[in-house]
């Protein structure tokens, strides 16, 4: 992976960048900054502040024409800008040391002459003596100053210029004109800065706006010369310091990446959602603000910058890094070879639900999601993935593509205009759901139907192959069955078809459902609110046709704050961060106390876990009884092979049997307790049964005599399960744990 392929999905984020009224400042004051410190009286800390930015902070407090304020977004709100240059003064009025730093810096050799005193002059002059170049101002009046000479605030401005360059030393040539460029030529560099209508030695029509160079090699230009205002000349010698500097170093003349600032782009503007219109704090003194005053009027800064994301997003917030960092350390982590395991980013990019929420809030659509998943994607390139985090959900996609697959036309047909595509976990979920909705569908439309899985688990994974391999399998059935319009009951699987298949007809079962007129769903509730999952993002038809439905029930349906979040399932980050994925279950319980309609099974599990009352929306239109009782995972397998079985013998009539297994005839007993503890470890009855199976046919097991506990562990590839159980008649165990590692064992021979 290439740096550029990781920061191309961050390229647009503008977290971290100056903010609108720092654009428009000629001195790219972080303005943001500087009003924070203020707003908390730490004057020393904004002033160092100011100084770095400004030069003469106590000339640009008094005298800036503040072009910031006309791009304060405090006036979107419909209040005055910030009286930004007022709290500058209350800066420099009240910080207890404004003596100017020394730096410890050797000497340079190389010689710069500054032509005219005037503070666009001064500020260059000053800059490059602060970095210990030999630095010589020439001017033909008498004192410094340049046009601040005739201000009546002159005398507090030269006791400014005197302080500034108290720390310096430079040599000022006062009563001396330069008449020739010829007199500078033992100067290593000159620039030229006497003021407007001053002398420009012929060079003002060569002059390079950007770098202020001449057609004469070393000769810069800038100031009120060249028509800037007397902010942007003390501004510009700032600038043209940094250039000679580098010039001196490399004999070219270029500006750094930090120094491309464009005035006339002044940043994005936010929606500053949940703001409190504040009006300007008014001075009680002529003199200007008081310390108290100036820290309001600080305080009324939108410190505007883009954090939407990091807000909103739970795992964003948790991890506290932004997404330039993000895609920075997705491409870090490509650097460290195997088996060294410093990858600082594995533990975020297995926490991401890949909801796509961070895009659908981001005024630049920037998806750290999709950035996550090139991380994933690498790591399972690259066979450095952390493979437990996902190996549960990989092998139920195995099964559910394998034994729990089927596709078939309606009966007595060999092909049809409609397919409906259940999803994985539809039936797993509740066998009702798919075998009534598919009678349905092939009464009205005679649907043809394909049990199996759209990928999901491969995909959140980052396992190319499988998916590519998956889709290749849907692609070729529905070309078996003519090409097919899919129905789909899952948001998810649309999404993923949209995303990988798009030449592929889609539409929404939930959409046909509510055109039927004659449909008329239960009413499990007279008020609930709708929980869109993060997949039907976009897809305006399947929420549309959930409303409708909801409506055809009588039900006053309440619409929540913020639409299609993810309840926590997506991207299976229970293993890899099970305290996140609980925040984010319960913050999602918790976005409306009415009780939910759910047309997402994943989302109705998660819900019913978290106590939430939920309900799905076929439970309503097929009035299938819906119960708070979730299936185990052994039964959701045991649902998916029922309704593969009954779909089997009512388009074929042929007679479907499950594979079978040597441990299938085993009998479990497992308490509520330890069934519960099982579900949350995603470890299944079947892995089980296999395991002590296996440790009963080798005798590979510890067994505590007093009372005939047994203790056995099976090895599988990613896992190593470990069983506690006891024999309590013939084929019969009693289950009293059970749990689950990554460490290997190994057995000495």
């Amino acid at each position: 992976m290439k740096l550029e392929e990781a920061t191309a999905y961050t390229a647009k984020c503008f977290h971290g960048e100056p903010a609108s009224c720092s654009y428009a400042c000629p001195f790219h004051l972080d303005i943001r900054s500087f009003m924070a410190r203020a707003a908390e009286g730490k004057w020393s800390r904004a002033y160092k502040q100011l100084r770095e930015a400004t030069v003469f902070p106590l000339i640009v407090s008094i005298l800036c024409d503040q072009p910031c304020r006309t791009r304060c977004q405090r006036t979107l709100l419909g209040d005055e800008a910030i009286a930004i240059r007022d709290v500058e003064a209350a800066c420099v009025r009240y910080v207890k040391n404004r003596k100017p730093q020394s730096y410890a810096i050797p000497p340079k050799k190389e010689r710069i002459a500054v032509v005219g005193a005037g503070v666009a002059g001064l500020s260059c002059a000053l800059n490059l003596a602060q970095k210990k170049f030999n630095v010589t101002v020439f001017e033909k009046e008498g004192t410094w100053g340049g046009v601040l000479r005739n201000h009546d605030r002159f005398a507090g401005f030269a006791e400014e210029l005197e302080l500034q360059f108290s720390a310096v030393k430079v040599d000022f040539r006062y009563n001396t004109e330069i008449t020739s460029l010829e007199e500078l030529a033992e100067y290593d560099a000159v620039y030229i800065a006497t003021g407007e209508g001053g002398e420009s030695f012929g060079l003002l029509d060569s002059w390079n706006p950007e770098l202020f160079t001449t057609r004469e090699n070393k000769i810069f230009l800038g100031g009120m010369l060249t028509g800037a205002t007397l902010m942007e000349g003390i501004a510009q010698g700032i600038v043209v310091s940094k250039i000679i500097e580098g010039y001196l170093q490399t004999g070219k003349a270029a500006l750094s990446p930090d120094m491309r600032y464009d005035k006339n782009y002044c940043g994005r503007y936010l929606d500053h959602e949940g703001a409190v219109s504040k009006p300007l704090v008014a001075a009680s003194s002529p003199d200007g603000y008081t310390e108290e005053e100036a820290k309001q009027e600080a305080a009324r800064c939108l410190l505007c910058d883009c954090d939407k994301c990091m807000v909103a997003c739970e795992m964003l917030k948790r991890f506290k890094k932004t997404p330039k960092m993000i895609a920075v350390e997705v491409f870090a982590d490509t650097q460290v070879n195997p088996p060294f395991s410093t990858r600082s980013l594995t533990r975020q990019a297995y926490s991401c639900n890949i909801c796509g929420y961070c895009k659908s809030i981001c005024p630049e659509n920037v998806d750290v999601g999709s950035l996550l998943q090139l991380s994933r994607r690498g790591r399972m390139n690259d066979g450095v993935h952390p493979a437990a985090l996902h190996d549960f959900w990989l092998r139920e996609m195995d099964f559910a593509t394998s034994e729990g697959s089927y596709t078939a036309a309606p009966r007595g047909k060999d092909s049809c205009e409609y397919v409906f595509f259940p999803g994985c976990q539809l039936g797993a979920s509740n066998p009702e759901y798919v075998l009534k909705t598919y009678a349905y569908l092939e009464q009205k439309y005679a649907c043809g139907v394909m049990l199996a899985c759209c990928g999901a688990p491969a995909y959140w994974a980052g396992d190319d192959k499988r998916m590519e391999d998956n889709l290749q399998r849907i692609r070729q059935g529905w070309e078996e069955l003519g090409k097919p319009v899919f129905v789909f009951a899952c948001a998810t699987c649309e999404s993923l078809f949209a995303q990988f298949l798009p030449e592929i007809g889609r539409i929404s079962l939930y959409e046909i459902l509510a055109k039927d007129d004659s449909i008329v769903p239960t009413q499990p509730f007279a008020e609930a609110a709708v929980f869109d999952p993060c997949n039907a993002r976009g897809d305006e038809e399947m929420q549309e046709g959930v409303r409708k439905l909801a409506e055809k029930a009588g039900i006053t349906v309440e619409e929540l704050k913020e639409k299609n979040r993810c309840c926590g399932h997506g991207g299976h980050i229970r293993v890899a961060n099970p305290s996140l994925y609980d925040e984010i279950a319960h913050n999602r319980a918790a976005a409306s106390e009415k009780p939910y309609i759910v047309y997402c099974v994943n989302c109705r599990e998660v819900f019913s876990l978290k106590e939430k009352k939920a309900v799905h929306v076929l439970d309503m239109v097929f009035d299938t009884g819906s119960s708070d009782r979730l299936p185990t995972l052994q039964e959701k397998r045991d649902n998916s092979l029922e309704v593969k079985k009954k779909l089997m013998a009512s388009i074929e009539g042929a007679e479907f049997t499950p594979e079978k297994h040597a441990w299938d005839d085993l009998v479990l007993l497992i308490d509520d307790e330890t069934q519960k503890e099982m579900e949350r470890k995603l470890i299944s009855a079947g892995d089980l049964k296999e395991a002590i199976w296996l440790a009963e046919t080798t005798g590979q097991k510890f067994i505590d005599e007093s009372d005939g506990m047994c203790l056995a562990s099976m090895v599988k590839p990613v896992i190593t399960y470990w069983v506690q159980y006891r024999e309590v008649g013939p084929k019969t165990y009693q289950v009293h744990s059970a749990y689950y590692h990554r460490i290997r064992i190994k057995e000495e021979e």
